[in-house]
């Protein structure tokens, strides 16, 4: 199949399986949908397609634009009441995925690279990039990003209802 097909092919099965998840509401249902539907007819196709770069650069554009878009002036007076929880959840992540990369590491399972970017906190998508662009692999820390983003979503309604009450 061309680059073309394909590339219209995963957009129609991401959109359905993007209404579907949402008609069920499943947290996050879009993306999730759209993630789920993807993978199931990759796998059945055995298709080893990837999105074109260009494609690639302009879904992180309209993603930025969407993260972008959520802010607001009235954040800035709201971040220097936050600025230390922030700071302090950046470093303890960042350094709890070190020491897990270099667990992994020594026990063989992955080397540091691929260890560090698949423990890290974050979007899959950049990290994912981040991957590609220092040659780890990609394909591994998808599957680390994926299960957590599948986990967390899966899980973060229970988890908020029980620490909520």
């Amino acid at each position: 199949m061309g680059n073309i097909a394909n590339l219209t092919m995963l957009m129609f099965v991401g959109l359905v399986g993007g209404l579907i998840g949402q008609k069920l509401k499943i947290p996050a249902g879009a993306l999730m949908g759209a993630m789920v539907a993807v993978i199931l007819v990759k796998v059945i196709l055995k298709s080893e397609y990837a999105l074109p770069k260009n494609i690639i650069f302009l879904l992180q554009v309209l993603v930025g634009v969407m993260v972008g878009s959520t802010f607001h002036p009235s954040l800035l007076a709201t971040f220097h009441k936050i600025i230390i929880p922030v700071v302090a959840s950046c470093f303890i992540l960042v350094i709890t995925g070190v020491l897990i990369a270099f667990l992994f590491t020594k026990l063989g399972w992955v080397d540091i690279g691929t260890g560090y970017l698949g423990t890290s906190p974050g979007a899959m998508t950049v990290l994912l990039v981040l991957s590609l662009e220092n040659n780890v692999n990609a394909t591994v820390i998808t599957c680390f990003h994926l299960f957590r983003v599948v986990f967390v979503i899966l899980t973060a309604p229970l988890i908020l209802k029980l620490i909520s009450h």
